[in-house]
């Protein structure tokens, strides 16, 4: 005698179950609707109805069923990989339950022939709307589907599934309202407009057009529409979602989470109510409670993943978070984005390239958009980099984001002439494009093609104000930084507020050597937003500059200047590796003391202090009395561990200026590796009365000597 369905559930989900059996709640039963076949005269319900029943379903508390137009996008992968789509679907959602149908029509009625499948066990569902309406179709079928189920399903459960089924709009709205549900691209506004014009009482018309609404940019109107969406049916739960949606949307916060809170009393297990409410708890410990329960509900619940991510202090853990949603998400992009970023926020360049490499050698994850993310990857791995995107431009031969993203590298490669030579091409191709556009500008600015690089900004960017100054940051990075003064000496002569203007403006008369103008706008820019960073670190390079020359200015060759200022560039926007190939470029063309302590600086924040020991005795010999040289240089010795070396030029840097509070930290450092503990302490005590900044950083070590002194 063949089981009954509910039997059969039961069986399946043991696994689960115990899976989750230290989880504070059980996974509910994970029901996954497909698209449904349809003829061209009932298209409408190929999303139409699954999505009805998907929404319908959501009533009943120990059911959840995600987005049709998630399952689709699944389904369609699968095939380009060469897998059974339903097989695929099963595994990535965990699902215990699979409905497919199939709609067909006579006359005036509608029939849906429904299959419910729960391992290699199926039961079949046949249902009709004699009066050819999709609210009365969608009422037969939810109401065949949840009892089989459910069998036990009480009379109120059963009202609750029937009234959100019956919020089905009329076959006109059918499509466009199923589309915007699904998830799925392509949903327009106006035809969520002409929707709730013909089925204006409709909770779910009401609920999509609201989300559209929304996400173009309209939350006012978002809002009020959600809000009318929940008055005409206060328990549908994808209403009460939306409205959580919208509400956050408009910076609603307490009233968005009133909202996912009124949807999950409805259906506690609600995957996006869940993850929509934990983005608002400010108790950590019950957002990660609601961010595990949205994953056990809806595995592919990508932004509960990435929040869960997110919640972990250790990077580690974060990583491995991420790591773990791989399973259900192979396809996403944005999670192998989130997994390339945190591998290299852990600092392991290699790693993050391996990591690529292995995962477009997976058929369902694979896409040029994949292969693309070689361009987030650092300089030191830019030739595997390259390889990699060379590889996905054999696969994709025309996909143009994979061009980007090689002249994206060439840019970063300093490769600038190969750059313009992919990027040009491609500009032509896609003239609104404005990263392509923008990327074209910075290679055309790097070779000094400045009437090139201004006309191709503006061609995509205009002229405005804004961007004017915006090309003025591309020409500063470039090293060309008269250029960037002509562009923007009129904007600050307007009075302009805007903070990164002003400090933008004072960096570039650093770079020609206006030292004492510099250093006023780059404090009027902090005066208008006092953490912004550009401004704070533009001044601690120009400090260091002057101390360095003792304000005389140090002449460069044409080339040499531009290379010299892109290296400044780069220290202030912290990136190290191109700073220190445009200061190497620098000496390469015009050796000085200067770029050659900049050489070092950058070298060693790089983390390699064995080439900065190389630059900063050059630098040294152009600067001898320089106690910021001799206490750089001491440092780099200090970090590879030659004492002997460092203990010498450090005492030398404090005789030439007693009050160098870094020296005094350095030199305590020196003698704690050389085992001098109270010498130790009395040069961090010295330290920290000279800069109190210094204290955290001294207090640890400070603690150490204090114990091994007196163990001695």
């Amino acid at each position: 005698m063949m089981r009954t369905l509910r039997s059969l559930l039961s069986l399946a989900v043991v696994a689960t179950a115990l899976a989750y059996a230290q989880s504070a709640a059980p996974a509910p039963k994970r029901v996954v609707v497909l698209p449904f076949n349809a003829s061209s005269s009932t298209s409408s319900f190929q999303l139409g109805l699954p999505t009805a029943l998907q929404r319908s379903l959501n009533e009943v508390p120990g059911l959840y069923a995600p987005p049709v137009g998630d399952v689709a996008l699944v389904m369609q992968k699968a095939q380009q990989a060469g897998r059974d789509p339903v097989a695929t679907v099963r595994q990535l959602f965990e699902a215990d339950v699979v409905v497919e149908g199939a709609v067909d029509g006579t006359g005036s009625t509608l029939r849906a022939t429904l299959t419910l499948s729960v391992g290699s066990q199926q039961q079949s569902l046949s249902v009709q709307a004699p009066d050819g309406t999709p609210a009365t179709l969608a009422r037969a079928a939810a109401k065949a589907v949840a009892t089989a189920l459910e069998p036990d399903l009480g009379a109120a459960a059963l009202t609750r599934i029937d009234t959100a089924a019956a919020q089905t709009p009329s076959l006109p709205s059918l499509g466009p309202v199923a589309l915007a549900a699904s998830r799925l691209p392509g949903a327009k506004v106006d035809d969520l407009a002409s929707a709730a014009q013909l089925d204006p009482q409709s909770s779910w018309v009401k609920a999509e057009y609201a989300r559209l609404l929304a996400l173009n940019g309209d939350t006012k109107t978002a809002v009020s529409v959600a809000q009318q969406a929940v008055q005409a049916q206060p328990d549908d739960v994808e209403a009460q979602v939306v409205l959580g949606i919208v509400l956050q949307a408009d910076k609603q916060s307490q009233a968005a989470l009133d909202a996912y809170r009124k949807a999950l009393a409805i259906n506690p297990n609600d995957a996006i109510a869940l993850t929509g409410a934990a983005g608002l708890e400010s108790d950590a410990t019950k957002a990660t409670a609601e961010l595990q329960a949205a994953v056990r509900s809806y595995p592919r619940m990508l932004e509960a993943h990435l929040k869960l991510a997110a919640l972990q202090s250790d990077p580690q853990r974060a990583l491995q978070t991420l790591r773990n949603a791989e399973g259900a998400l192979p396809e996403s992009l944005s999670l192998h984005q989130a997994i390339v970023q945190q591998v290299l926020k852990i600092g392991d360049d290699k790693g993050a390239l391996a990591y690529l490499q292995q995962a477009v050698q997976d058929p369902m994850a694979v896409s040029p958009g994949l292969y693309a993310l070689a361009r987030l990857l650092p300089a030191d791995v830019t030739d595997g980099a390259l390889a990699l995107v060379k590889a996905g431009q054999k696969a994709y031969p025309d996909a143009g984001v994979l061009k980007a993203a090689e002249g994206e590298l060439l840019v970063r490669k300093g490769d600038y002439v190969g750059a313009e030579g992919v990027l040009a091409p491609l500009h032509t191709a896609y003239p609104k494009d404005n990263g392509i556009a923008n990327l074209l500008t910075v290679a055309q600015a790097r070779q000094g093609k400045l009437d090139a690089a201004r006309q191709t900004f503006e061609s995509v960017n205009g002229n405005g104000t804004a961007a004017q100054a915006a090309l003025a940051q591309i020409y500063l990075a470039a090293g060309r930084a008269e250029a960037a003064l002509k562009l923007l000496e009129p904007i600050v002569q307007q009075g302009t507020q805007d903070a990164t203007t002003v400090a933008t403006y004072g960096l570039a008369l650093g770079r020609i050597g206006k030292l004492d103008q510099a250093k006023s706008e780059l404090e009027k820019a902090l005066k208008l937003q006092p953490s912004l960073a550009l401004a704070q670190r533009g001044l601690g390079l120009l400090k260091q500059q002057q101390q360095l020359t003792g304000g005389t200015q140090i002449t460069f060759t044409a080339d040499a200047g531009a290379a010299f200022q892109q290296g400044i560039y780069a220290l202030e926007v912290q990136d190290y590796q191109a700073a220190a190939r445009a200061f190497a470029q620098a000496r390469k063309l015009d050796d000085n003391g200067l770029s050659a302590f900049f050489e070092g600086y950058a070298v060693q924040l790089t983390g390699d202090p064995r080439s900065a020991v190389e630059a900063y005795q050059a630098a040294l010999k152009a600067f001898p009395k320089s106690d910021i040289v001799l206490n750089n240089l001491g440092y780099a010795h200090l970090q590879l561990g030659r004492f002997d070396l460092a203990v010498p030029q450090l005492e030398q840097a404090l005789q030439i200026n007693p009050d160098n509070a870094q020296a005094h930290l350095n030199l305590g450092l020196t003698y704690y590796g050389l085992g001098r503990y109270q010498d130790a302490i009395s040069q961090f005590d010295t330290a920290v009365k000279l800069d109190p900044n210094l204290s955290t950083t001294v207090a640890g070590v400070r603690k150490q000597a204090e114990q091994k002194a007196a163990g001695q």
